[in-house]
């Protein structure tokens, strides 16, 4: 990951344990799939925070920029959006995590690679 050199590998199998874990309960995957409590994560890489169709958002979510491994990697360190009720354990001190659940919603979102 070029954005930062201390990064890990990450492996998409506990990627995918972390999204259950962590994720899931608002936030879905499918191609076409509706929203949960959060919005559907289809097409996250290159979106612009705060843009999936028929979700509605608090202004705050558009200041994140756009999605991308460097923007998700600082996201996953403090996840929290003013304005919404979005709970999320943060990985600022598991680089390891971060790393996997980047690598697993790279690979399940249909998503743009860098």
């Amino acid at each position: 990951m070029t954005f930062d050199d201390d990064a890990p590998v990450g492996d998409p199998k506990r990627g995918a344990i972390i999204f259950k874990e962590h994720c899931a309960f608002c936030h879905s995957l499918e191609e076409k799939g509706g929203h949960k409590r959060g919005p559907n994560l289809w097409g996250l890489w290159g979106r612009q925070a705060g843009s999936a169709p028929g979700f509605k958002y608090v202004q705050s979510d558009e200041k994140k920029g756009i999605w991308s491994d460097k923007t998700l990697w600082q996201f996953f360190t403090g996840p929290h959006i003013p304005g919404t009720k979005m709970v999320f354990k943060d990985l600022k001190e598991d680089k390891q995590e971060r790393a996997d659940l980047l690598t697993y919603l790279k690979e399940n979102t249909g998503s743009k690679k860098e």
